[in-house]
């Protein structure tokens, strides 16, 4: 028999051996790490964080200092550091009421595991932490899958990009499908902008139609009646710009103190508090993708950066393709976990900051110029890294209707293919999944990464 095209385990018939072969599996993607994955389960998971002083017995003035730490050395003159951030003074909270700590304890709000969100939810799980709100009553919609869309994707009626209109499903995810954890709020903020590690970069803007998608679902669910209200529900659809941190602050505290009775002064605390862990989010994962890249590099191995958006790390958006590429033993990188350690960005960058093409390796405008869309010029800086690195190739994934990817296609394969690194393409992938067809590019794409492999080992020797 010649099977292609299929289920690992459907080319077997007898058990022993459909147990070796999830077992070799198994072992394969043990030893090869997938980072969009971890990520995608890492990201919204508890913190483990502190808690606001008025929530602690031990006096505030003898916590670790809030205030983030930059690394220092060749380019800390260059880095871009993050000014939207200033640790609070704050010297000791009265003790709140046991009524406010009651509410606070026991209240369940939903969040919709969509968009941005995947890359936000450490910062807003953490704030929700530590103002007390419990850890398991911090309610996640299911990860996106065809019964999920079929069933809440009917109240649509605008019809943009999957990632935005699956929204609509994981809403009615939470409003009906969380029997035993059923949330009194769902959460769901309209994020116009997103804070940018880059420099020299026009604007950090988050897609227009990601933005809006919060007020988009309050449609889809309030146009024939409240299904909220009808539910015992309360959605919150807030409009927040992290960059403007003074703004921000407010804007949080206005929420916050409407629904859980957060203090101005708790507010400032517990935005230290989710700053510091959602910066502490990216660099544990970068810390953990130093050690897979370094042994690529010692072993001449390759590694597969995938160059999409966020929200592309659900797997029902991925289709679960970077995990068939791990399965034939490459690394996974997300753009978010590439490691950002200073001698990697001097050996990869130096040399073109020493020579004025840019000031700085988080620079982008040597090859785009109106880097105003935060996750498209991600996309285009994580390319360059790629470009630069030759351990590492890339594949691009962008969802059908993609406005903001579609401009970045011809630049980020120039920018891959001049250094002759191996470029692959996954474009307007949908809410459906070819599965065979997946299999099959993955076959392919195998074959030419191995091809490479094996040159990048013979120029070592």
């Amino acid at each position: 028999r010649f099977i292609i095209a299929t289920c690992e385990k459907g080319t077997v018939e007898s058990m022993d051996d459909m147990k070796d072969i999830k077992a070799r599996l198994d072992e394969i993607m043990k030893a090869n790490p997938n980072f969009v994955e971890k990520a995608s389960v890492k990201a919204f998971r508890t913190t483990d964080a502190s808690k606001v002083s008025s929530l602690r017995k031990i006096d505030a003035e003898s916590d670790p200092e809030t205030q983030p730490k930059h690394r220092n050395g060749v380019f800390a003159r260059f880095r871009k550091q993050p000014e939207v951030v200033e640790a609070t003074q704050v010297k000791k909270l009265e003790p709140i009421t046991q009524e406010v700590r009651v509410l606070r304890r026991d209240i369940k709000i939903g969040i919709p595991r969509v968009l941005n969100m995947y890359s936000l939810a450490p910062f807003f799980q953490t704030y929700f932490e530590a103002v007390g709100v419990g850890a398991q009553n911090i309610i996640y919609s299911d990860y996106t899958d065809p019964q999920m869309w079929y069933k809440g994707s009917r109240r649509g009626s605008i019809d943009q990009c999957f990632p935005s209109k699956v929204a609509i499903a994981h809403v009615h995810n939470l409003v009906f499908d969380q029997k035993k954890n059923k949330p009194d709020v769902i959460f769901y903020p309209i994020i116009n902008k997103l804070i940018s590690e880059l420099v020299n970069i026009e604007d950090s803007a988050a897609c227009p139609t990601v933005a809006i998608s919060p007020e988009v679902v309050k449609a889809a669910f309030t146009k024939e009646g409240n299904t909220f209200e009808e539910n015992d529900m309360r959605y919150l659809s807030p409009s927040f710009d992290p960059t403007d941190w003074p703004m921000f602050q407010y804007d949080m505290w206005k929420c916050m103190n409407d629904l859980l009775q957060v203090t101005w002064e708790e507010n400032l605390e517990a935005l230290d508090i989710a700053f510091k862990a959602w910066r502490g989010y990216f660099a544990d994962m970068r810390s953990d993708a130093r050690q897979v890249l370094n042994k690529l590099e010692e072993e001449g191995k390759l590694g597969v950066v995938m160059l999409a958006r966020p929200y592309h790390n659900d797997p029902g958006l991925n289709h679960e393709i970077m995990e068939e590429i791990q399965k034939k033993g490459y690394p996974i990188f997300s753009i978010d976990s590439l490691p950002q350690d200073e001698d990697v960005l001097e050996r990869l960058f130096g040399k073109e900051v020493e020579a004025g093409i840019i000031t700085h390796p988080m620079d982008i405008t040597d090859v785009w110029k109106n880097a105003y869309s935060e996750n498209s010029s991600k996309k285009i800086w994580a390319a360059k890294y790629v470009a630069r690195h030759p351990n590492l190739v890339a594949i691009d994934l962008s969802s059908f209707k993609c406005g903001h990817d579609a401009p970045n296609y011809n630049t980020i394969e120039k920018i891959i293919e001049a250094s002759n690194t191996p470029y692959f393409t996954f474009f307007d992938i949908d809410e459906s999944k070819p599965s065979g067809s997946i299999k099959i590019r993955v076959e392919t794409i195998d074959y030419f990464l191995q091809r490479y492999q094996e040159h990048l080992q013979r120029k070592a020797t």
